[in-house]
């Protein structure tokens, strides 16, 4: 029996594993590296945007958000999105030196889609907020003229501005954009 028949496939296997080697190691320090680069731009931005005390400036528009429950530091924001975009950027990297080019595209694609959910999350905040502000207008100006039904009337107001505003949030998104649509065009 010929042995080279029985080690051919094992050394076959062992000069792949050693040539993966070979472009894992320069992918597996592109992202390590990106992540130390992530981490240090994050801080940095951090205690750069609370030295110039920019969060002052925002305060005005800050207090809904702070009222959600949320604090809103600007620094901290930019700071998140400068970390994942490097952290992003440094995968998107590591994929092309190991040649995953398919999973690349997929993390592109995902990237390509995330300034639409951007857009549906800020229609979606402005939305709740017109819905709460006209319950209130409608369910004031309603008691003014001593209707008994002002609660109800500011609520069918609000849900019906949710209802819109979910619509089209989910429209921005592409979720069933025909039957969206077909749904908007009947109610106006």
């Amino acid at each position: 029996m010929n042995v080279e028949v029985l080690t051919r496939p094992f050394a076959d296997l062992w000069y792949s594993f050693v040539e993966g080697l070979a472009y894992l190691v320069p992918a597996l320090i592109v992202f390590v590296v990106g992540l130390f680069v992530a981490k240090i731009v994050y801080k940095a931005l951090v205690k750069i945007f609370s030295a110039t005390k920019v969060d002052d400036l925002v305060k005005p528009f800050a207090g809904a958000v702070e009222r959600a429950g949320y604090k809103l530091r600007v620094g901290n924001v930019i700071g998140w999105l400068a970390k994942w975009f490097i952290i992003i950027a440094s995968l998107m990297i590591a994929l092309d030196i190991l040649g995953l080019n398919a999973m690349r595209d997929i993390l592109t694609n995902i990237i390509a889609y995330i300034p639409q959910v951007i857009i549906a999350v800020l229609v979606l905040f402005a939305g709740f907020l017109l819905a709460d502000f006209s319950k209130k207008i409608i369910k004031g100006s309603t008691k003014m003229l001593n209707f008994r039904s002002a609660a109800m009337l500011g609520n069918i107001a609000r849900v019906s501005i949710l209802v819109f505003t979910v619509l089209i949030v989910l429209n921005l998104l592409g979720i069933g954009r025909e039957i969206i649509n077909i749904l908007l065009i009947g109610f106006v």
